[in-house]
């Protein structure tokens, strides 16, 4: 029994040492966000992958078409991170407090965050549709994207600054050639 109460008495005192400096208490602040945010690191991940690969292939896309657009790039893209990071993180602590703990279990005793892995989805999947029209304007012949080609005629028309006309136009022409 005493060498608990030692262990544990050493812990407080470590404890009281580290939250008595403000170095102490931001490190123990971020380390406690980390721990929060780590049951939902795929989520996270994701959206975060799917921004990423929205700008890659939106430099790419705008170098075909003759744009310079890296610092209008890198401000759409903190912007989108900071935008989506704010969605995900309300829906979070709104998950938390709603069901007070960010793991539900499920009939078959799987945890499961279901609200944010909606939201995220969702985010995923827009910038998953902007990444097929990027995708779609360096290569109109990409067979995949092709077959999504009528659809994305309004994304690719707004990317490139033109009439859906105009894009469904160049498409045609390109596709002659």
């Amino acid at each position: 029994m005493g060498f608990i109460l030692q262990i544990l008495s050493t812990t407080i005192n470590r404890l009281e040492g580290i939250i008595s400096t403000a170095w102490g208490i931001l490190f123990t602040c971020i380390i406690g966000m980390f721990n929060f945010f780590a049951g939902y690191k795929i989520a996270l991940s994701v959206v975060l992958a799917a921004i990423i690969f929205d700008g890659i292939w939106g430099v790419a896309a705008a170098r075909k078409t003759g744009k310079f657009i890296l610092s209008e790039l890198g401000k759409d893209t903190l912007k989108k991170i900071g935008a989506y990071g704010t969605a995900l993180v309300m829906v979070m602590l709104i998950e938390n407090l709603a069901f007070g703990s960010h793991q539900i279990i499920s009939d078959e005793g799987a945890n499961t965050r279901f609200i944010v892995d909606i939201v995220a989805t969702l985010i995923a999947a827009v910038e998953f549709w902007s990444i097929c029209g990027n995708i779609l304007i360096i290569y109109p012949n990409a067979i995949f994207f092709r077959l999504l080609k009528p659809t994305l005629i309004g994304e690719i028309a707004r990317k490139m600054k033109l009439s859906e006309e105009k894009a469904k136009e160049m498409f045609e022409e390109e596709q002659k050639s």
